[in-house]
């Protein structure tokens, strides 16, 4: 014991020089044997109240973690409590696993903890001779371990910023309230608005194109998407009834005037047919505004363009022979070069909007060059569009400049409303959800 003790002087004076880890690792392994005898020496550092993997072992430079021994015994110590005092553990261990324990280690066993000032373990050594352990070595060990433990948890501490726990404490202190302000002041900061939404490239001023009357579609005269010229033909529609009509009025109009002429003839003579001539003239007003109403209805069959543009709709094919009603579109004539871009703002994204708003919009057909624009209206109500959702309608003029962009395109608009903090541009919509579900 005497000379273990002299040993433990020796020790604590060479742990001290240690200036890093590994330095210290290898100098528990092979040094302590000096004070505190044993055949071969594992050390396991500890994090978290478990231990590590096999980190140094006497003799050897660095072990080999694929080796068969080193597999084994990680799993045997990986699944050990951590000690907080030296324990003998032979009996123990290879009643537990004694077969690979006598294949590979002496039979004789201990765990020395490596324990630091505040009671923390910082790692295990395994300590293993062929001959017993007496009790008054585990004193030995406790105050090897202490040592051990004290200058690992030194050099941690050096490895990092600030030198002493109390210094880290502080440290980490204000770190923790400089960054709690900074956050703050981040959340406080303050941003403008802005949402996504639907969008479309739509005309201006489009002028539709309606059946003129009730019938079926017998010609389209223009291909879709081409350009047309006022008054020049669009389409025709069944012409058949209409002529009929027409002939049949001006069949009746020529009899009514026949009956009017005969009647005026026998006038002279006879003073019964005479008073018959007002009843003849008003029937044949009566064919004359027949026959003007069939030559107009002939005329409608005919439908002309309001005006110069883009003849848009789908196809012919899906218009001729299909019956229409008066009044029901059927194609529409835009000028390419004046169109409005058509916003569907969701009510869930919707926020401050006035006229003169700014938005970008981004084309699918050309995502990378976003084009501006300023807002000219939005809807005072929410309706559902085509595709079941519940929006606002807003319309946008484009002002960088720029050529139109075709009509038909879709794509994506980032809309910009009123400043507000980044706080709560970031959590607006939990707030509004969490406002739903609690009722307040």
């Amino acid at each position: 014991m005497l000379a273990g003790a002299g040993a433990l002087l020796l020790l604590e004076e060479e742990t001290r020089r240690s200036q890093t880890h590994e330095e210290l690792a290898f100098l528990m392994v092979n040094r302590t044997p000096s004070a505190l005898v044993a055949d071969i020496l594992f050390f396991f550092p500890a994090e978290l109240g478990k231990l590590g993997k096999l980190r140094a072992v006497s003799g050897v430079s660095a072990p080999e973690s694929h080796a068969p021994m080193v597999i084994w015994l990680n799993g045997l110590m990986h699944r050990q409590p951590v000690p907080s005092q030296p324990e003998i553990v032979t009996g123990r261990w290879v009643g537990e696993d004694g077969d690979s324990w006598q294949r590979w280690m002496p039979p004789e066993g201990m765990l020395s903890p490596l324990t630091t000032p505040c009671g923390g373990v910082v790692g295990v050594l395994l300590l293993v001779r062929r001959h017993p352990w007496h009790q008054e070595e585990l004193e030995l060990a406790r105050r090897l371990g202490l040592c051990y433990g004290h200058a690992w948890e030194y050099l941690r501490l050096k490895a990092t910023p600030g030198r002493g726990g109390q210094r880290n404490r502080v440290s980490l202190r204000s770190l923790l309230w400089v960054g709690g302000v900074l956050v703050v002041l981040l959340l406080a900061w303050p941003v403008r608005q802005s949402v996504m939404a639907s969008a479309k490239v739509i005309a201006e001023k489009p002028r539709l194109v309606t059946a003129t009357m009730d019938g079926v579609v017998a010609r389209i005269a223009v291909e879709p998407n081409s350009m047309v010229h006022a008054g020049q033909m669009l389409l025709t529609m069944e012409e058949t009834m209409v002529a009929n009509r027409l002939a049949v009025a001006e069949d009746a109009l020529r009899v009514a005037e026949t009956e009017l002429l005969r009647a005026e003839q026998l006038a002279f003579s006879h003073a019964d047919v005479k008073a018959n001539l007002p009843m003849l003239r008003s029937r044949i007003q009566e064919r004359t505004v027949e026959r003007h109403y069939a030559q107009e209805m002939l005329e409608r069959s005919r439908v002309l363009a309001p005006g110069d543009g883009l003849a848009l709709f789908g196809s012919a094919e899906e218009w001729v022979g299909q019956p229409v009603r008066v009044g029901q579109r059927i194609m529409v004539v835009a000028d390419p070069d004046k169109v409005v871009i058509a916003m569907d703002l969701s009510i869930h994204d919707a926020v401050t909007m006035k006229t003169g708003g700014a938005f970008l919009l981004f084309l699918d057909s050309d995502p990378l060059h976003p084009r501006a624009g300023q807002v000219v209206h939005v809807s005072y109500e929410a309706n559902v569009t085509p595709e079941g959702v519940v929006a606002f309608a807003v319309r946008g003029h484009l002002t960088d400049g720029r050529p139109p962009p075709r009509i038909g395109l879709r794509g994506k608009v980032r809309l910009f409303g009123e400043d507000t903090s980044l706080f709560f541009l970031l959590f607006r919509r939990p707030l509004s959800a969490l406002r739903q579900f609690v009722g307040m």
